[in-house]
């Protein structure tokens, strides 16, 4: 990563705090001196978030906007499964790019029991979480590219049955080598996370990795 590129990651965090400070600040004032003040912060934020990473500015605006209460992290689940070579599953998702199947986790899911949904939704398969491979932050990939900070829990799973059918989220799925991978939506799954889930499903035992 060249020094502009991570200079521009840092505005866009600098950018992404006075968003979760104004928004923490309004939803706890109880003035309307206070919250024109916050709003205005909010509205620098998403000029800043603009004009780095060339998003419009209407778009960032309605974005921070939606997100107005507290800022904590979301949470989205993966499931990591692997065949008899070691190749692991993907599906193509909507933009033609190649993830490991899975989705924020619901308000009224646990953490497996999202992970069991989300497989059968974009995979066709019935399958059996058996061990937590992690928890990763989206900001520490290549590419994060999210206003957001998201917890993305990856979990190995066993198939018990069912098959793949082209769906509303994906529309293809395969097995593949972590040497030989597809192009990948690095937003949601990049090579270094997949690299742990194979160490994972080769270990006989495993300490989840914490980020």
């Amino acid at each position: 990563m060249d020094s502009n590129q991570v200079n521009s990651n840092r505005i866009i965090e600098l950018a992404h705090e006075l968003q979760a400070l104004a928004a923490a600040g309004l939803t706890y004032t109880n003035t309307a001196f206070d919250t024109e003040r916050y709003e205005r912060i909010r509205d620098i934020a998403a000029e800043i978030t603009s004009a780095v990473s060339e998003e419009p500015l209407e778009k960032v605006k309605r974005i921070f906007e939606a997100n107005a209460d507290y800022q904590t992290p979301k949470i989205s689940t993966r499931a990591a499964i692997f065949n008899e070579k070691e190749e692991v599953l993907l599906v193509k998702d909507f933009d033609g790019k190649w993830v490991l199947p899975g989705g924020w986790c619901d308000y009224d899911q646990t953490i497996m029991s999202n992970t069991v949904k989300e497989v059968l939704e974009e995979a066709g398969l019935v399958v059996e979480p058996y061990r937590l491979v992690g928890i990763f932050d989206n900001q520490k990939r290549s590419k994060p590219q999210s206003y957001f900070h998201a917890e993305n829990v990856h979990v190995l799973c066993r198939v018990i049955s069912g098959e793949f059918r082209r769906n509303s989220e994906t529309t293809e799925s395969g097995y593949f080598s972590i040497e030989h991978l597809p192009d990948l939506n690095v937003r949601k799954t990049d090579k270094r996370e997949l690299k742990i889930c194979l160490q994972a499903f080769k270990a006989e035992h495993w300490e989840p990795v914490i980020e």
